[in-house]
């Protein structure tokens, strides 16, 4: 795959040149290491989102492709319903966040995920 390894020691002292490079346009990415082995590569950060973007597209197609595979009976509607309001009823009670000892308002407070 990479044509020239370059030596990292060469990237390091050609940093600001690549990266110039990259904002004038230059999509070719530098691969570097050592022994004329691959370790690293640089690319424009455009390169990098569109990879990104990809990647999270293959891993989105094989989720919905593996749930769609799965032949265990869906809830229906209701079913939903009733265990949702099951686990709200077995929750214990919170306070409004603006109610609790918070020391950072309510907008800065961290989000749970």
């Amino acid at each position: 795959m990479a044509k020239d390894v370059v030596p990292t020691s060469e990237v390091r002292a050609a940093l600001g040149k690549i990266t110039k490079g990259f904002d004038a346009g230059d999509p070719d990415p530098v691969f570097f290491g050592s022994h004329r082995r691959t370790q690293a590569v640089l690319v424009p950060i455009a390169t990098w989102e569109k990879l990104l973007e990809h990647t999270e597209d293959e891993l989105d197609l094989d989720l919905a492709q593996r749930r769609l595979s799965d032949r265990r009976p869906w809830l229906s509607e209701a079913d939903l319903d009733a265990a949702l309001q099951r686990a709200a009823d077995a929750a214990p009670a919170q306070k409004p966040a603006e109610q609790q000892n918070s020391p950072l308002p309510p907008r800065c407070s961290p989000r749970r995920s």
